[in-house]
């Protein structure tokens, strides 16, 4: 498996994910999460609207009081509003409902809240309904419910990218996981939108959707790789062409949360609208977690695991090098010594056959001196015989 090409955009899209958290902890510090009343709490007030007057125009009116007295409001709370009609069809009370995430107000703090609204609508504060608690219609309970399904939806995402392609597989699955999340609450308070029960809810879901897209393109890189095993590409190319065969099932579900969006956004209610922005965000961050992320951080784990195995191997092969040196030295030193110790244990054997070659070697010089001898004496006796004759 050839390693990964530099071209993959794992770094360039986690500096842009920590940008953002970073920015989101520095909004939070400042100015706080704007969360909605369904989950946090509040008041609660009505303002009646004359017949024939347009709520339209008390709608915004209101949402400015309230910004220049300091309240926080849910913007689409604000735009809330019932008509009753009677039995011939006549309007006999229009009401606008107002929430706002202040709660347990003072006496004179729900004076003073009365007067400016009725001042701003240039209307008599009987118009004005004294403020409420309201309560959160999502508790600490339903939280930790949604906290734990969340984690086990986790746990089971990365059992099942274990089980069927490999524990890195599990891992990046986690890490697009919380990503997803993580990002989604970020810009949700870096631009300032609401963090309601629907919010929380469509983040869920859209990351459900995110791991399906995952799964179909890991589905199709194992194909590639089963496919291509001996062909020259990186991880990073293999990845690549699988996710061109994931963008499809992401392009159907875009359109049809456009689509929804779209319509939601024309419908005359601020909790609709909101539900679209709400929509439209999670499926931004959902495709940008299935499509780079996820798919990146796979890379990227494999990317270490080849390079760390690479690693082990080259140091293998220079571990069995020293041993193989080492075993041959120790073949070569033992080779010596038995040498040595033959040589020292036949060496009286071999003293004494060097005597009695030495004794021949030295017997047959005598008998070749004696030879010698023989043979001189023998010559001058005739040498003597033949003077003697001649004479």
């Amino acid at each position: 498996m050839k390693q990964t090409n530099k071209k993959y955009p794992l770094l360039v899209s986690m500096i842009i994910s920590f940008a953002i958290i970073i920015a989101s902890l520095f909004v939070l510090g400042f100015a706080g999460m704007n969360m909605g009343t369904s989950l946090g709490g509040g008041s609660q007030f009505e303002v009646n609207v004359p017949n024939g007057v347009s709520t339209k125009e008390y709608v915004s009116n209101i949402k400015e009081a309230l910004k220049e007295n300091g309240y926080t409001f849910d913007s689409s709370a604000v735009e809330d509003k019932y008509v009753a009609i009677d039995d011939e069809g006549n309007f006999t009370k229009q009401v606008v409902i107002v929430k706002i995430s202040q709660k347990d107000l003072t006496d004179e703090q729900k004076s003073a809240l009365i007067e400016n609204i009725a001042e701003a609508l240039s209307i008599d504060e009987s118009y004005v309904s004294a403020p409420e608690n309201i309560l959160a219609q999502t508790t600490g309970k339903n939280v930790l419910s949604l906290g734990l399904a969340i984690g086990i939806v986790a746990i089971a995402l990365f059992v099942f990218a274990w089980i069927r392609y490999d524990v890195l597989a599990g891992l990046s699955f986690i890490i697009a996981f919380l990503h997803n999340i993580i990002l989604y609450l970020s810009l949700t308070i870096v631009t300032r939108l609401e963090l309601t029960l629907f919010a929380l809810t469509m983040v869920f879901i859209f990351t459900l959707v995110m791991s399906i897209i995952l799964i179909h393109i890991y589905e199709n890189y194992r194909k590639e790789s089963r496919l291509h095993i001996s062909d020259k590409l990186t991880v990073a190319e293999r990845m690549i062409a699988s996710e061109k065969q994931g963008v499809k099932p992401f392009a159907i579900i875009a359109i049809a949360s456009i689509v929804a969006a779209v319509f939601m956004l024309f419908v005359p209610l601020g909790a609709v609208k909101f539900m679209a922005l709400a929509i439209l965000l999670a499926l931004v961050v959902t495709g940008y977690t299935a499509l780079l992320i996820g798919p990146a951080s796979y890379v990227a784990l494999l990317d270490i695991r080849e390079t760390r195995r690479n690693a082990v191997l080259s140091r293998n092969d220079t571990v069995n090098k020293v041993i193989k040196k080492k075993i041959k030295d120790s073949k070569k030193s033992k080779t010596e010594e038995t040498v040595e110790e033959n040589v020292t244990e036949e060496k009286p054997e071999v003293q004494k056959e060097v005597k009695v070659e030495e004794k021949k070697v030295e017997e047959k010089t005598e008998e070749k001196k004696t030879v010698r001898k023989t043979s001189t004496s023998t010559n001058k006796y005739a040498t003597r015989k033949n003077t003697k004759k001649k004479k």
